[in-house]
């Protein structure tokens, strides 16, 4: 699809979807309702959908195109998750890029104005984020917010940790600050790593708002088998090369959070056993207390 207008957008919207009918709409229809004073690039690219997840992208694209530049690019072959979001963000040309995966969605309609505004007044900054809610897929006795127990500034020595700090339906961020080290492509999940190397321009600050919603969900990338069956492994790998990345300035922190995963990759099976039982006796618990509420 052509660009509405020759201008440079002032930000970029990256989305990348691979079977989503289900949350699509609801993700674009986020971006759609955003009210902005300035320029908005729209790329979506769909990693060769085997549902109607193109279509849904296809019939949308007449109503935000009224609104902003959209450009959709459809993969005639599966491409993998990484490989098409380094190919979706590539394509962005905006001074600033948002993030909203495919299966998520945004609920506040300056969200993007709110952190636009933000990072024009504090150029020291690299990026911003937010508050996100969290839905899990058809249990509803589940609730979650992501992003609340963090510091309000996030320098890259306060990203170094077991999990990401910052979802990625909150990312806001300089285009400028964005690399892709070579070994970038090879990882599974690539949102653990994008914040610490964004982090080299500068500090993240937080907006103390919920604006997107982040759903769990069976057919998410950190709920498949491979992510979960080698969860540990893949985090050590890519704390490893964040700091090489990083210079080893943080190789002390870095090593402190190596040798905690390294600790609970070694733990006994019967041990882990135990923290499963407890994990599963607890979610019991929140499911009939939620439907003794509602009898």
């Amino acid at each position: 699809m052509a660009n509405r207008s020759e201008d440079v957008p002032l930000v970029s919207v990256c989305v990348i979807s691979y079977n989503h009918e289900k949350f699509i709409e609801a993700a674009l229809d986020g971006i759609l309702r955003q009210q902005v004073a300035f320029n908005v690039q729209l790329v979506i690219s769909d990693d060769c959908s085997s549902d109607r997840t193109a279509q849904i992208i296809q019939k949308m694209s007449e109503s935000l195109g009224s609104k902003m530049d959209v450009e959709v690019y459809y993969q005639s072959q599966n491409l993998g998750v990484i490989a098409n979001f380094i190919f979706a963000l590539k394509k962005c040309t905006g001074k600033y890029i948002a993030i909203c995966e495919g299966d998520d969605f945004w609920t506040d309609a300056e969200k993007l104005a709110r952190q636009a505004v933000l990072l024009e007044e504090n150029p020291e900054l690299a990026g911003s984020f937010h508050r996100v809610a969290v839905h899990y897929e058809g249990k509803p006795y589940l609730t979650g917010e992501y992003g609340s127990a963090v510091a309000p500034i996030l320098a890259t020595k306060d990203l170094i940790s077991e999990k990401s700090l910052m979802h990625t339906s909150s990312l806001f961020f300089r285009r400028e600050a964005l690399v892709f080290p070579n070994w970038y492509g090879t990882m599974l999940s690539g949102d653990f790593a994008l914040a610490s190397i964004l982090s080299a321009y500068g500090p993240f600050k937080r907006i103390d708002r919920c604006m997107s919603t982040y759903r769990v969900h069976d057919t998410g990338i950190t709920n498949s088998d491979a992510y979960n069956r080698n969860n540990v492994s893949l985090k050590i790998r890519i704390l490893i090369h964040l700091n090489e990345f990083h210079g080893f300035r943080y190789s002390s922190e870095f090593e402190s959070v190596i040798q905690e995963l390294q600790a609970k990759k070694e733990r006994k099976p019967g041990v882990v056993k135990s923290i499963r039982r407890r994990l599963k006796i607890g979610l019991l618990f929140k499911r009939v207390t939620y439907w003794l509420q509602r009898v």
